[in-house]
C-alpha cells in the first residue's frame, strides 16, 4: 500500500480511461513484437513501484542481481513515476509494454485486466508452486472484487498493517496515562494535548492518508458488506449507519481531534509532524516503520501502536486498524505472458518468494509477509515487532481501495473539504457524486 510517492490530490488525471485504452490496444503489438535491447531475447522488462529511495529498493536490487547471476537473464528495470498507472498504460498503448509491473493494486490498476494491460494469473500459481505457499487472504485481496471466485489480477507480495501511532512521551506529558480506546477518551486526550501546545492527530487531509482515516471513522457503525456496497456503488446519504459515521467524523473534527489545517496537509507533512514530536498521534502503515527509525529522532522508542478509538454503539468491539495485501505485487502484461517470454517471467517472479528473500523485505521494508512461514527473526524493527502482535488488540476495518477503485482521486477532493468545514450532508453528497462519476 505504499502510496507515499503519489500526491493524489494534485495529480493530473490521464485523458485515457479503461475503454479508451482497450480500443487503443487494438492496434498495438502485445507479445513478441518488441525487441530486447540486448538483441538476444534473454532479458526481462520491469516497471517497479520500488523506485530509488523506497525502503524496499535495496532488497529489490539484491533480488535482481541474484536473479541475473543465477539465470543469465538481464533485468531492464524502470522506476515507476508518481503516476505509475498512467506511465504503464501509455507504454502499452505505444507498443512498449514491460513484461512485469511491480505495483499496488489500487485506483486505475484495478481496471487493467478489462483494459487488456495485464492478464489473470490464476493458471500460474499452481504451475509455479505458489498456490499452497501464498496466504489465502493475500490471494483473495488480489481477486477481482475481493471475492473468492474473482479472477486473480496479480501475485500479492507486500502486505501491510496500518495501525494508529501514539507518542507515549507526549501523551504522558499531557496527563494522558493510557492509550485512548473510545472516541470520548480521544477527544479528552486531544484537549489535554492542545493545552500543552501539542497537535493531537496529524493527518494528510489533502491526500490518501486523510482518505483512509476518514473511511476508518465513517464505517464505525456499519457492517463490512454494507460498507463495501456503498463504497463501490454509492448510497452514502441514503445509508443511515454510514451517515452516522460521517457525522462522527465531523464531530471529532469540530472537537479539535485533527491537527490544525489538516485540509492543507499531505502525507509528508503528517510524517514530519509526528517524527519531530509536534503531533502526538497519526495513522500510518507498516511501510513507515523503517522511515521512523531513519528519521533519527528516536520516535520509534516511545511510540505505541494500537487501534483507532471507537464510539459507543460501534460495530467494532475493539479499536480499529487496517490490514491487507493490496500493497505491492506482481502484475503480468500481455507481452510478459507471451509464449517466448513467460518462462523468464516465471523465473523472475518466483525468485521473490523464497523465504530468505521475503525475510529480507520484512527486515528492510517491514512488509507483512504474503506466505505463512515464520519471519519473526527478521522483524528487527521495534515497530514491526509490535505490529505483528496487533491481532489480539484491534478489529480490522474494511480497506477502501478495492471498493472505491478509480473514484479515489475525486473522493480525495471531496474529503479535503471534509477536513475543512464541509457539513455531513455536503460530504455524503460529494461522495455519492464522485462514486457515480
Amino acid at each position: 500500500m505504499d502510496h507515499r510517492t503519489r500526491p493524489w490530490a494534485v495529480r493530473v488525471m490521464a485523458v485515457s480511461v479503461v475503454s479508451a485504452l482497450a480500443l487503443g490496444l487494438g492496434g498495438c503489438g502485445t507479445s513478441g513484437d518488441q525487441a530486447d535491447d540486448t538483441g538476444t531475447g534473454n532479458s526481462i522488462d520491469v516497471v517497479t513501484r520500488w523506485s530509488a529511495g523506497n525502503t524496499a529498493a535495496a532488497a529489490q536490487a539484491r533480488v535482481f542481481k541474484a536473479f541475473t547471476k543465477k539465470t543469465g537473464v538481464k533485468v531492464n528495470a524502470t522506476d515507476g513515476l508518481e503516476t505509475i498507472d498512467d506511465q504503464v498504460e501509455n507504454a502499452v498503448a505505444a507498443g512498449k509494454s514491460p513484461d512485469v509491473v511491480i505495483v499496488n493494486l489500487y485506483d486505475k490498476t484495478l481496471g487493467w485486466l478489462d483494459a487488456g494491460v495485464t492478464v489473470p494469473v490464476d493458471g500460474y500459481i499452481k504451475k509455479w508452486g505458489l498456490a499452497d505457499k501464498l496466504k489465502p487472504a493475500a490471494l483473495e485481496d488480489w481477486r477481482v472484487g475481493g471475492k473468492p471466485d474473482g479472477r486473480l489480477q496479480g501475485l500479492p507480495f507486500s502486505g501491510f498493517s496500518w495501525p494508529v501511532w501514539y507518542n507515549t512521551d507526549l501523551l504522558k506529558r499531557a496527563g494522558v496515562d493510557t492509550i485512548p480506546t473510545t472516541t470520548d477518551e480521544l477527544v479528552d486526550a486531544a484537549k489535554k494535548l492542545r493545552a500543552k501546545g501539542v497537535q493531537p492527530l496529524t493527518v494528510g487531509g489533502n491526500d490518501w492518508t486523510g482518505q483512509k482515516l476518514f473511511y476508518q471513522i465513517a464505517e464505525s457503525y456499519t457492517d463490512a458488506s454494507t460498507m463495501e456496497r456503498v463504497m463501490k456503488s454509492g448510497g452514502y446519504c441514503a445509508t443511515p449507519s454510514v451517515m452516522k459515521g460521517i457525522k462522527l467524523f465531523t464531530q471529532l473534527r469540530n472537537a479539535g481531534v485533527f491537527a490544525d489545517n489538516s485540509a492543507g496537509l499531505n502525507a509528508d507533512a503528517m510524517y514530519a509532524a509526528f517524527y519531530s514530536g509536534k503531533a502526538a498521534i497519526m495513522s500510518a502503515g507498516s511501510w513507515a516503520y523503517t522511515d521512523a527509525k531513519g528519521s533519527k529522532t528516536g520516535i520509534e522508542s516511545h511510540t505505541a501502536l494500537a487501534g483507532l478509538p471507537v464510539p459507543s454503539g460501534a460495530t467494532f468491539k475493539k479499536p480499529t486498524a487496517f490490514q491487507g495485501f493490496t500493497g505491492v505485487g506482481f502484475m503480468i502484461t500481455k507481452r510478459g505472458a507471451s509464449k517466448d517470454r513467460i518462462d523468464n517471467v516465471r523465473k523472475f517472479i518466483t525468485s521473490f518468494y523464497q523465504d530468505a528473500t521475503i525475510g529480507d523485505f520484512v527486515k528492510d521494508a517491514s512488509i507483512l509477509p504474503p506466505t505463512g512461514s515464520d519471519f519473526s527473526a527478521y522483524a528487527t524493527d521495534p515497530l514491526l515487532s509490535q505490529s505483528l502482535k496487533l491481532d489480539t488488540s484491534v478489529d480490522y476495518a474494511v480497506v477502501p481501495d478495492v471498493w472505491i477503485g478509480s473514484a479515489s482521486d475525486p473522493i480525495i477532493q471531496v474529503l479535503t473539504g471534509a477536513y475543512g468545514t464541509s457539513s455531513p450532508d455536503k460530504i455524503c453528497q460529494g461522495l455519492d457524486n464522485a462514486t457515480k462519476g
